[in-house]
């Protein structure tokens, strides 16, 4: 029998052993039975008649447990190697690859301790969490706190309780008991309560979004954050590879703004990574654990281009003993040693959180876990913090990331160098204030500018305060709405400044048509348009922002802000041309 590939937890003390396959292909040679069967990925644009002529030739029936899944994938049992060689040759066949086993990053943990604008926390075992210092937290806390954003732990679950109204099999985790979820998925069991029975996923969570100020155990990155939970991974730390690229693409679906990966294996997978771009073009940020094998390698999925790749340093700032690393990684963050006590407060210096007694859902408590695994998480709560405050752009996020990370010599072992929270807003706010100097300077040429008849273009009160109105519409728009309910971030979320409906040249158009008849109100209703086109333009050159509903970020997103801030400054100059008629 083949090897599976494992995605490995983190052991403290004892690594796994076991070889990683790095050649797919092996599979093939060996056996003609894949270790959980095959998934053959047909082309997004093939039609019901080809499908079910390949379904029929692979007598499989599409209303059986094969049934076709979400993208177009058929997952079945058993192939025969000239039935692997058939498909492969089909021209609507883009990939097929064993749905192989993986797992996790796994290490044991120590033994657990024994006793136990956010500012200073009052969670008495905070003091416990060096990691937290370590990228200065308490910095990036006085600018957010993760308000409306949405982070998705693909994992072994989270042990959180209660949702909508469904009861869990198993309790919330006592410091958990503040944190905000939203609905996830089982892809082990395929029902909708993803439950933790391993403890995994539940201590990734709490790094995320752990109860913070609350009195009690810890405190989490983003404590205002929702946790989507998740499961691809069983109790035994296993689940397939098609498990797995669903439930990337459910999460991206079902509004996920940030997915964290704390899994991994040795070898590309095609599936997968179409699963992960699907998720990247939707705007969502991907952050993947580098590894645990300690070698020169970053392993997959955080080896995929679209994902934030993250190796662990230990508490003396130095990577980790068991940290993977290489070329493509991004960034370095705290993933623990529980090997030393360096703070000496008698608890091992693995990154601390509250969760369930590893492989045992009735039980919890205050685990020391060491990995990137724990590394990881690290990245996206301080992702999810920038998200939250607006910059949303899965490239401006990584790049703000590894703008502001310490630098480090060896770009190979830290990439830009260690998360530093505190540092990235620095960083997002000294562009911003780039930005808005020259936003600043554009109103005020326009407020000193003259018609040819000498007269101050905005020279009244009204104007220049319609000016500036219009400069920060977009921003103003959603937030009147925002008491006492709050519905725009409720609906659309921290995003709700940059939506299309927000951020488009007919709030612009709107008013003048509606006072076209009242030729004194055209210089104000230009003081307005000019505005809002400086604040659209200066939006558009700073790349920030990832625009719902509009295919695809980055130059796309920048594309629809500048075309409204073209549109928008047209307008102003057409009523200022036609301010007699």
């Amino acid at each position: 029998m083949t090897k599976a590939l494992l995605f490995f937890l983190t052991v403290a003390w004892a690594p796994h052993a076991a070889a990683v396959q790095n050649d797919p292909s092996a599979f093939l040679k060996a056996t003609e039975q894949a270790p959980d069967g095959w998934l053959v990925d047909l082309a997004d644009d093939a039609d019901a008649g080809t499908i079910a002529a390949i379904a029929q030739k692979l007598a499989v029936k599409l209303g059986s447990p094969a049934a076709l899944s979400p993208g177009k994938r058929l997952e079945i049992g058993h192939l025969s190697r000239a039935m692997v060689s058939w498909l492969k040759k089909h021209p609507e066949v883009e990939s097929v690859e064993p749905n192989q086993i993986l797992g996790l990053f796994q290490e044991a943990p120590a033994d657990p301790p024994t006793s136990g604008k956010i500012k200073n926390p009052n969670d008495p075992m905070y003091k416990s969490q060096w990691h937290f210092d370590m990228i200065h937290l308490e910095s990036a806390w006085e600018h957010s706190a993760g308000d409306e954003v949405v982070v998705a732990v693909v994992d072994t679950g989270v042990s959180f309780g209660k949702l909508d109204g469904k009861k869990s099999q198993f309790a919330r985790v006592p410091d958990l008991r503040q944190t905000q979820f939203v609905a996830g998925y089982n892809f082990v069991d395929n029902n909708d309560d993803p439950s933790d029975d391993h403890g995994h996923g539940t201590h990734v969570a709490g790094t995320i979004a752990q109860s913070t100020n609350n009195d009690l155990g810890v405190a989490g990155i983003a404590p205002r954050a929702a946790i989507m939970p998740i499961k691809v991974l069983a109790k035994s730390g296993g689940g397939s590879l098609g498990g797995i690229s669903k439930g990337i693409r459910w999460a991206a679906d079902h509004g996920a703004n940030v997915i964290n990966l704390s899994l991994g294996g040795g070898f590309y997978s095609p599936t997968m990574h179409k699963a992960i771009k699907y998720a990247y073009n939707k705007g969502v940020t991907l952050v993947c654990a580098a590894g645990n094998t300690g070698r020169a390698r970053v392993e997959y999925p955080a080896r995929y281009p679209e994902c934030v790749a993250v190796s662990s340093v230990g508490p003396d700032g130095k990577l980790a003993f068991y940290s993977s690393h290489g070329k493509e990684l991004e960034i370095a963050a705290p993933g623990g040693d529980t090997r030393v006590d360096l703070n000496n407060d008698g608890i091992p210096d693995g990154v601390l959180q509250n969760t369930i007694a590893i492989g045992d859902p009735t039980q919890h408590g205050y685990f020391p876990f060491q990995g990137t695994s724990m590394a990881a998480p690290h990245v996206a709560g301080i992702a999810a913090l920038l998200y939250a405050a607006g910059i949303t752009d899965p490239d401006a996020i990584t790049q703000t990331l590894a703008n502001s990370a310490d630098k480090r010599d060896e770009t190979l072992k830290y990439g830009a160098g260690l998360l530093d929270g505190g540092n990235a807003f620095q960083v997002s706010n000294a562009q911003k204030a780039t930005y808005g100097f020259g936003f600043a300077l554009m109103l005020g040429l326009l407020g000193m500018a003259r018609l040819r008849n000498g007269r101050m273009l905005f020279s009244t009160g009204p104007a220049l305060l319609l000016l500036y109105v219009g400069g920060t519409f977009t921003f103003m728009l959603p937030e009147a709405f925002t008491s006492p309910l709050g519905w725009a971030h409720l609906a659309i979320g921290p995003q709700a400044h940059f939506h299309p409906v927000s951020s488009n040249f007919l709030w612009v158009l709107l008013p003048s048509l509606m006072l076209w008849g009242v030729k004194s109100a055209r210089t104000y209703l230009a003081a307005f348009s000019i505005g809002a086109a400086a604040y659209f333009l200066s939006q558009s050159f700073l790349g920030h922002v990832d625009v719902p509903w509009i295919s695809g970020h980055g130059f796309t997103d920048a594309a629809w802000l500048f075309a409204n801030g073209a549109l928008s400054w047209w307008w102003g100059r057409f009523l200022l041309r036609h301010l007699k008629g």
